[in-house]
């Protein structure tokens, strides 16, 4: 059974990103994987000082709470950051997230990748590029190009159908990647 871990980088509890962080989980579950959810905001993430002393450590030596998910990410098959828009690119504790994960250069390669992001009628783009950045520097296999979700008040992602559906969609082409690699391997 593959772990897909889905990683909510929304401040917000039960809002849109939330939403669609239970779909993705739903979807998973029912194509018999297990899936993952963490909130990146429950968690105390301090920003990159830019020490350099991973390069040479291979690990990061800042002490807080991505001791607890640089083993989630190891471990994972698939990885799915789902992600409010702000300001045309993501949350800043999402963003210290991403930057903390440089000591793991070279060991989230191959691992199968998608983005959500959800927003209003604008900046989606700017969010997309970050993650999926994130995601090609560290030489993962993106599932999807980047699904684009509108919502702005709390579950007006809801109505959007093409969202949901695209949502559905990344989270079935994230298992098949998943599965074929298997295969081959």
């Amino acid at each position: 059974m593959s772990m897909i871990l889905v990683i909510s980088g929304s401040p917000r509890k039960c809002g849109n990103t939330d939403l669609l962080c239970s779909i993705l989980k739903s979807e998973i579950e029912g194509m018999g994987e297990k899936a993952n959810l963490i909130r990146i905001y429950d968690y105390e993430i301090k920003p990159c000082i830019s020490c350099r002393l991973c390069i040479e450590r291979r690990e990061c030596v800042l002490q807080d709470d991505m001791q607890k998910i640089y083993p989630l990410l190891l471990q994972a098959d698939g990885i799915i950051i789902v992600s409010p828009v702000y300001f045309n690119s993501v949350p800043s504790q999402l963003k210290a997230f991403i930057d903390r994960t440089w000591c793991l250069r070279g060991k989230l390669k191959d691992k199968i990748g998608g983005v959500v992001v959800v927003g209003r009628r604008y900046g989606h783009f700017g969010a997309i590029s970050t993650l999926v950045s994130f995601m090609l520097k560290h030489e993962m296999i993106l599932g999807m190009r980047g699904v684009i979700v509108f919502g702005f008040r709390k579950y007006e992602a809801k109505d959007d159908v093409d969202g949901l559906n695209d949502t559905r969609k990344l989270a079935r082409r994230v298992v098949e990647l998943i599965r074929k690699l298997r295969k081959t391997s």
